[in-house]
């Protein structure tokens, strides 16, 4: 098993990834389920959210009230620019504090070195089962919305559930390479658990708040969510600033091999 980084890092995570998969599925039938009641009662829903702050709404990925009574704007409010995506991004961060930090607080990362493996590969192979488990996560929230589509009549369409689903998992994972690359550097895992769960609160907030304040506008732009939400993926697909996270997250494991390659190890 230790032969493969990447085998090892999915067997260890075998147990836990089955309740994080059924916590996204739950959210995401749950979410959708709903959408006919919400229709059912739109007035009651619209004068609700019409007395809430901007900010509010902006925190949820819409601009105004009437945003929520559609079925790709519920759906996105709900699921890729709240619950759903910090499910991805808790479970991300997880996995990128677990993968060397976590190692060296169990005492368990001489027993990973002690065998032929370079180094450069105990980062890559466990981000590579970060990226793969994240992209399961994302992926039942696709066939959940797939099947729940026609039945409940939500109004998405394919092209924008699967960009939007793809956009989770980047935004997940430019949070998990951050606690990847902490603990790569530092070793310390409950630096790389504060640090990235710090981040990701802190940008969702910005995200949402800032444009209300003149001075701090341009802030927004630093936040991963701005450049999942802003372009709406879920009614327009596939756009370029997808790009950009993916960016991000590059940097991000390419630091955390630099930073491996030239810590003392504690073990």
């Amino acid at each position: 098993m230790l032969s493969s980084v990447f085998r090892k890092t999915m067997w260890d995570r075998r147990s836990g990834f089955v309740w994080w998969s059924i916590g996204m599925l739950a959210i995401t039938a749950i979410t959708v389920a709903f959408w006919p009641t919400l229709q059912s009662d739109s007035d009651a829903l619209i004068e609700l959210m019409q007395n809430l702050p901007e900010g509010m709404l902006n925190l949820f990925g819409a601009s105004e009230a009437v945003d929520f009574l559609t079925g790709p704007g519920f759906v996105n409010s709900r699921i890729y620019a709240s619950v759903g995506s910090f499910i991805a991004i808790f479970f991300a961060i997880s996995m990128g504090t677990a993968a060397v930090a976590g190692e060296e607080d169990k005492r368990t990362m001489d027993m990973l070195l002690a065998n032929p493996i370079p180094r450069d590969r105990v980062i890559l192979e466990t981000f590579a089962a970060q990226a793969v488990l994240t992209t399961v996560l994302a992926a039942l929230v696709w066939v959940t919305l797939i099947l729940f589509n026609p039945v409940l009549d939500v109004g998405l369409s394919t092209a924008g559930v699967t960009a939007a689903s793809a956009g989770m998992v980047l935004l997940a994972l430019s949070f998990g390479s951050v606690a990847l690359m902490i603990g790569s550097v530092t070793g310390k895992r409950s630096l790389a658990v504060g640090v990235s769960a710090g981040a990701a609160l802190a940008t969702f907030f910005i995200n949402g708040l800032a444009p209300l304040i003149d001075s701090i506008a341009w802030t927004q732009r630093l936040t991963p969510f701005y450049w999942l939400l802003d372009h709406n993926p879920l009614v327009n697909g596939f756009q370029w600033q997808l790009l950009v996270l993916l960016a991000v997250i590059a940097a991000f494991v390419g630091v955390s091999v630099w930073g491996f390659r030239r810590r003392d190890v504690t073990v």
